[in-house]
């Protein structure tokens, strides 16, 4: 159950989304996973292509090989086909771009001393080569991937770490943005004073409005006005609070 945000809490930490939050995502993801299904057999002649395709949509923002295990029903497979999907966004990241206004805000909350933390569905290899390629290896106070036990998005477990390696006092200091329905999902789950969908990156219409959140946002270039203003409950859905 999601905790109440307490209203006078200040932010101590911000937990960023990494693609399609804070890097802009020009197809990146959705070529990725077109390589995998490709190296596991599926493409676009057959006739799994099209189911496949409606099963990634609505996995958005799950971790890369559990995504691909629901879609090939084979962990096997899947995980072959990870690495094909791995060897593709590693081969896209020189030509990667920040979200406008994303290094900028990164800068303002390191002025104001409040912490960030990233937190993907991307393999540890690809995320330290992504935030490698950005300067942002020493950014963060925290950058997590799933990885063994350590589920990913829609379970809290990321964001859960984050905080206490962190030593946030309370999980009410705490925001999370992100651009997929999981991402909220995991920052309601962890009880985030702050759960902040953002319309950048590739979810389908429709599906942030429907999951649980405090703010709908256009771009992370808009997230300081959010942490400026009153507090709100938002969209959390009454099962939750």
């Amino acid at each position: 159950m999601a905790l109440r945000p307490t209203p006078d809490a200040e932010i101590q930490l911000v937990i960023f989304d990494l693609m399609g939050t804070l890097i802009r995502d020009d197809g990146v993801v959705d070529r990725a996973y077109d390589a995998a299904l490709n190296h596991a057999g599926i493409t676009s002649a057959d006739p799994r292509y099209s189911d496949a395709w409606k099963t990634i949509a609505a996995l958005r923002g799950r971790p890369t090989l559990v995504v691909l295990i629901d879609v090939l029903g084979n962990p096997v497979s899947a995980e072959e086909a990870t690495w094909a999907f791995d060897d593709s966004i590693l081969a896209s990241v020189d030509a990667m771009a920040p979200i406008a206004g994303a290094p900028e805000v990164l800068g303002r909350l390191a002025e104001r001393n409040i912490l960030t933390a990233v937190t993907t569905s991307f393999t540890p290899e690809v995320r330290k080569a992504v935030l490698s390629k950005f300067g942002w290896t020493d950014t963060f106070a925290a950058t997590l991937s799933a990885r063994g036990t350590r589920r990913g998005h829609p379970a809290p477990d990321l964001l859960l770490e984050a905080i206490l390696n962190l030593g946030i006092d309370s999980v009410g200091q705490v925001a999370i943005i992100g651009d997929s329905a999981a991402d909220l999902e995991a920052g309601n789950r962890a009880g985030a004073g702050l759960v902040i969908g953002v319309r950048s990156g590739g979810a389908l219409p429709g599906k942030l409005e429907s999951a649980p959140h405090t703010h709908l946002i256009d771009s992370v270039a808009d997230l300081e006005a959010v942490l400026n203003s009153p507090r709100t409950e938002g969209a959390r859905r009454l099962s939750d609070r």
